[in-house]
């Protein structure tokens, strides 16, 4: 996982372009946005130092889809896998004190998606999901409130 600094805060999870996969054939891109608060018990908030964020797959169901394609091109082959997971995340930040202590939130956001499996997907096969973290994104909106956008790209490997 690298580490990048944008802006003064480093972001910690995300995926290094060396080890994303050279071919993926069923896989699925998709943004978590989340407007998060920090809890009552913890100091407002001066400056974000780092976000770390870790996207972990909690469970997979294959289901039966009917075939066909949209107007709009989506293809629908009789198979698809729907993905349940978890974002694991701390966000530390300079308190807004005379002390300028540094403090972490911790937040566990989940998410629901699917990709759709290939024709010739055989029941029975086991399909792994890798997730990446391709991006993170954070705003600080308010002295407690924060705007946060991670990037995930989900590969079914079977």
């Amino acid at each position: 996982m690298a580490s990048i600094v944008k802006n003064l805060i480093e972001y910690v999870g995300i995926v290094d372009p060396e080890q994303l996969p050279e071919q993926m054939t069923s896989f699925k891109q998709l943004t978590v946005q989340e407007n998060l608060t920090i809890p009552s018990a913890k100091p407002d908030i001066e400056q974000i130092v780092r976000v770390m964020a870790e996207a972990v797959i909690t469970s997979t169901k294959i289901i039966e889809t009917p075939i066909g394609k949209s107007k709009e091109g989506q293809i629908l082959t009789g198979r698809k896998i729907i993905i349940e997971g978890m974002l694991n995340q701390k966000i530390e930040y300079v308190a807004d004190e005379p002390t300028q202590s540094v403090h972490a939130a911790h937040f566990k956001v989940p998410f629901s998606t699917f990709i759709v499996l290939p024709e010739d997907f055989e029941d029975g096969t086991v399909v792994t999901i890798i997730p990446y973290i391709e991006d993170i994104y954070v705003k600080q909106v308010t002295k407690r409130d924060i705007f946060k956008n991670v990037t995930l790209l989900l590969d079914a490997i079977y």
